[in-house]
C-alpha cells in the first residue's frame, strides 16, 4: 500500500507512479505510450495507492482519456478552512514479500507530483518492523491527520482502513540510517494538530546557514537573519529572481543572496522530430527545492521538505520536514555551496544579487483566476447521475455564491461546457463521460486558469469501469496482447515480445494474431499461479463477447482448475 501527499498533481503523472509501483518500470520507456499496458499498471494498483492533493490544483491532461477515469478513488482532495495551503510533499510505501515480510520506504521531497522540470530535493529512508522506538509518532499523527483533513465520504471505505492501519503499523517500524554523515533524524509534519514550526528547531540560533527557498517571506527571512550568530555575509539565501523584490535590505544583512542565472532559468531548446524551427519550445526551470544546512559549534542540522522561508508555510499551511543530524567535519555548508555553485564562477549555476528597496511587483492576473477556483472548490458540491442504457444526465448543485461569472464546466471527458452556477445539468451523456472529474475554467479577458476538481457524484454506473476496460482493450487483438502482457516474466520484454509478434506474427483460423499464449500459461501455472487472478479479474470486466477469442475461456478455466489444486 502507498499513500502520498503533493500539493499540485498532474494525473500523467501518477499513472507514472502506478507504473514504477504495479509494474516495476520506469515511465521513459514504451509502456506508457501503450493504454492496454496502462491499463494493466492501474489495475495492479487501483486498490493500492491514495494520493492527497490541494483542492483546486490537478492539472487538466493535455490529452484526456478513460484511463484517467480509474484514477477517481486515487485521488483525495483537501479543502484548507483557514484559506492556507495543503503543501506537503511526503510518500509512504509500504512492500511486503510473499513470506509476509514487509519494508517501509518514507520519502520526504521538495518536488510536487508533476512533470516539473525544476530543481528539487528528495531524501528517503527505510525500515521494517519491530518494536517501535518513538521517532515514528510523528508519522503516525500526520497519516491519521490526513483522514480529518479530508471529508469522511471523499476517501474510499476500503483505502481509509488501510491508511489507518499503516498508521498504527508504523509506530513499530524502525527507519534506519546508513550514511555516515548523519547522526540521527527526526520527522517534524507543521501545520497539524500539536505540531508547529516551533517544534522544528528551525527558528533557533546558529553560527552558519545555507537557505534554498524559491518562495518567501521578508518577516520571515528577517527573523531568520536576525538570530545569526555570526559576521554579515557569511550565510547564503538562494531563492527565484521573482521574489527578489519582496526582500529588504535590513532583513538580509547576514546573508548573500543567490539567484539561478538566466541561461538555466530559460533551459534548454526542446525541438521534438517534425517541429519547425519557430516551434522551439524552451523548457524553462529555476529552483524548487526547500533546503536548510545550520551549523553551530560542531554539530550540523540538514531540513529538506515542503517549507518555504514564507509566513504562510510556518503559520498555516500543512508543511512535512526531515530533519537530519550530523557533525560539522561530514555536514557543512563549505561542501554545499561547493556541489551547488561548481569549483568557478563559469560552472556556477547561480549568481549574486544585491537586495534594494523596491515596489513589489502585481501578481500576475493567472494567480487570481487560480484564487477563484479555489474558492470555487471550498463551495459544498454534489453531483448526482440520472438515466440508463448510455444516455445519461448529470445534475450538479453548488451551496454558496458564486463569485465570478466568467467561469465554466465540464465533465473531464465531454467537449461541451456550460456557465458555472449553483444548479447545472448535463445531458445525452455516454457511459465513459462520466466521471468525478470536473474541468473549471477561469476566464479574465485573454488569460484563463483551468484546473480539475472531484465532486462527489452519486449514483455511478456500477459497470463503468467494465466499460473502460473494453473501450481500451477494443478487440481480440487488444485481448492477447493484454493477456500476453500479465503473462510475461518481465513487463518491457512482454511489450517487445508483443510488437514482434504482431509484425512477424502467425494466424489461426480468423485471421487473428496470436502470441504463443498457451506455452506462457504453463509457464505462469508452474512459476506464477497468482497471474491467473489477473486473468479472472480481466475477464469478468469484459462485457463485450466479441473481445475474447473463440475457446480463451474454455482454456483458461481448464488452467485454473489446475492452478486452484496446488
Amino acid at each position: 500500500f502507498a499513500v502520498g501527499t503533493t500539493y499540485s498533481l498532474d494525473l500523467d503523472a501518477l499513472i507514472g507512479v502506478c507504473i514504477a509501483l504495479g509494474l516495476s518500470e520506469s515511465i521513459d520507456n514504451e509502456l506508457k505510450d501503450n493504454p492496454i499496458y496502462l491499463l494493466e499498471a492501474l489495475q495492479k494498483t487501483a486498490e493500492k495507492v491514495l494520493i492527497f492533493c490541494e483542492g483546486g490544483q490537478i492539472k487538466v491532461p493535455a490529452n484526456s482519456n478513460a484511463l484517467h477515469i480509474l484514477l477517481e478513488k486515487m485521488v483525495v482532495e483537501v479543502i484548507m478552512k483557514n484559506k492556507k495551503s495543503f503543501h506537503p510533499k511526503f510518500w509512504l510505501v509500504k512492500y511486503e514479500n510473499e513470506d509476509g515480510e514487509a519494508l517501509y520506504r518514507c520519502l520526504v521531497l521538495s518536488r510536487n507530483l508533476t512533470f516539473d522540470r525544476s530543481w528539487d530535493a528528495a531524501v528517503g529512508i527505510e525500515g521494517k518492523y519491530k518494536n517501535g522506538n518513538g521517532k515514528t509518532k510523528p508519522l503516525h499523527d500526520f497519516l491519521q491527520s490526513l483522514t480529518k483533513l479530508s471529508k469522511r465520504n471523499d476517501i474510499d471505505k476500503n483505502k481509509r482502513k488501510e491508511l489507518l492501519n499503516l498508521a498504527e503499523e508504523i509506530m513499530n517500524v524502525n527507519f534506519e540510517l546508513n550514511e555516515k554523515e548523519f547522526t540521527d533524524f527526526s520527522f517534524h509534519p507543521v501545520g497539524i494538530e500539536n505540531y508547529s514550526i516551533e517544534d522544528t528547531g528551525l527558528f533557533n540560533n546558529y553560527h552558519e546557514l545555507l537557505i534554498i527557498s524559491p518562495f518567501l517571506s521578508n518577516g520571515t527571512i528577517k527573523k531568520i537573519n536576525d538570530i545569526a550568530l555570526t559576521n554579515p555575509y557569511y550565510n547564503t539565501l538562494i531563492t527565484r529572481k521573482s521574489e527578489i523584490a519582496k526582500l529588504k535590505p535590513s532583513s538580509v544583512t547576514n546573508f548573500e543572496t543567490y539567484v539561478m542565472k538566466d541561461i538555466i532559468v530559460d533551459g534548454e531548446e526542446a525541438l521534438s522530430e517534425g517541429e519547425q524551427e519557430e516551434d522551439i519550445l524552451k523548457q524553462k526551470q529555476d529552483i524548487h527545492a526547500k533546503l536548510y544546512l545550520k551549523t553551530k559549534y560542531s554539530n550540523s542540522e540538514l531540513f529538506v521538505g515542503s517549507l518555504n522561508a514564507s509566513n504562510n508555510a510556518c503559520y498555516g499551511n500543512v508543511e512535512f520536514i526531515f530533519k537530519l543530524y550530523g557533525k560539522r567535519r561530514y555536514l557543512n555548508v563549505d561542501l554545499l555551496k561547493k556541489d551547488l555553485f561548481g569549483d568557478n564562477d563559469k560552472d556556477n549555476p547561480f549568481e549574486t544579487v544585491e537586495i534594494i528597496d523596491d515596489e513589489v511587483p502585481e501578481p500576475p492576473l493567472t494567480d487570481n483566476l487560480e484564487k477563484i477556483i479555489k474558492n470555487i472548490c471550498r463551495l459544498k458540491s454534489h453531483a448526482v447521475i440520472t438515466g440508463g442504457e448510455d444516455v445519461y444526465s448529470i445534475d450538479i448543485q453548488f451551496e454558496g455564491q458564486i463569485e465570478n461569472n466568467n467561469v465554466f464546466i465540464k465533465p473531464l471527458l465531454l467537449n461541451k461546457e456550460l456557465a458555472l452556477s449553483e444548479h447545472i445539468i448535463f445531458d445525452n451523456l455516454k457511459m465513459l463521460q462520466l466521471s468525478e472529474f470536473y474541468i473549471i475554467k477561469a476566464v479574465s479577458g485573454e488569460e484563463s486558469v483551468q484546473r480539475l476538481i472531484k465532486i462527489r457524484t452519486d449514483n455511478m454506473p456500477e459497470n463503468r469501469e467494465s466499460s473502460v476496460v473494453n473501450d481500451i482493450i477494443k478487440d481480440k487483438n487488444g485481448f492477447i496482447q493484454y493477456i500476453s502482457f500479465i503473462l510475461g516474466d518481465d513487463y518491457l520484454l512482454s511489450l517487445l515480445e508483443n510488437k514482434n509478434s504482431i509484425k512477424y506474427g502467425f494466424l489461426f483460423g480468423s485471421g487473428e494474431i496470436i502470441p504463443a499464449l498457451y506455452e506462457k500459461m504453463l509457464r505462469a501455472a508452474a512459476r506464477s499461479p497468482q497471474k491467473f487472478n489477473d486473468i479472472k479479474k480481466i475477464l469478468d470486466l469484459i462485457s463485450d463477447d466479441n473481445i475474447i477469442p473463440d475457446g480463451f475461456k474454455e482454456l483458461y478455466q481448464a488452467f485454473e482448475k489446475v492452478v486452484t489444486r496446488k
